[in-house]
């Protein structure tokens, strides 16, 4: 769920809170009581009312995010590249077998 967050919210800090806070408040109201994806999928998030003085925030000073606040698509994933093998060079092989002569 961490990707799904940052990828949604993009690691704002406040966004992430409206998210969450909003999720929560979804989840208690439909009787589900329980924070998953697939309902966070469902909610926007809504910046129409972002505090600041007098309700005035410069959006030219970064002061509103520029965040696409529709629910993202799930990403398919792509094919694993096979994992590099391990290195061995280090590892115990046993006493090697007895010779007889």
């Amino acid at each position: 769920m961490p990707e799904y967050l940052y990828r949604r919210t993009h690691g704002i800090v406040g966004l992430l809170r409206r998210l969450v806070e909003d999720g929560l408040t979804k989840a208690m109201e439909s009787g589900l009581e329980n924070l998953t994806i697939d309902l966070l999928d469902e909610i926007t998030i809504n910046l129409g009312n972002i505090p600041g003085k007098n309700g005035v925030r410069d959006a030219e000073a970064g002061e509103i995010p520029d965040v696409d606040t529709a629910p993202a698509q799930k990403r398919i994933p792509r094919a694993t590249q096979p994992r590099k093998s391990r290195n061995t060079v280090f590892d115990d092989r046993g006493t090697p077998p007895a010779v007889e002569v």
